[in-house]
């Protein structure tokens, strides 16, 4: 994470938290993501930024359920399913740096793309939980 402001954004938040204008539990937030190494704040910026569209949600739905054809984007079911499936999403690309680690395929993430091998295997494994 860049450090430049990062004070000041703190010494804000800290006066927003003293104000109770901020809770308790963003605060603590925040903490720990200013503890994060390089990597972790990188991969976290992955995370936050990775968006899977509402129409195409909505479109999956509707080849599978038929008679959900004409929801709305903003229904809870397309928000939900949205969300479940960016963290099932996350959840493989996990498990499958775990096995690129364990084959000793690489050792640097960021500069060695997941191969297919690596995506089915952790299927494969999370199918097993």
């Amino acid at each position: 994470m860049p450090k430049n402001g990062t004070k000041s954004l703190k010494n804000k938040l800290l006066k927003l938290h003293k104000k109770n204008k901020i809770s308790g539990e963003q605060f603590s937030i925040y903490k720990k993501i200013q503890s994060f190494t390089k990597v972790h704040a990188l991969r976290y910026g992955f995370y936050r930024r990775s968006d899977l569209k509402k129409e195409k949600i909505k479109k999956i739905i509707g080849n599978v359920l038929p008679f959900l054809v004409n929801i709305n984007s903003s229904d809870p079911l397309v928000i939900s399913i949205k969300g479940i499936t960016k963290f099932f999403t996350c959840e493989i690309i996990e498990i499958s740096k775990e096995i690129m680690h364990k084959k000793n395929d690489t050792v640097e993430w960021i500069q060695n793309p997941i191969e297919t091998s690596h995506i089915r295997r952790s299927l494969k494994d999370y199918h097993l939980f």
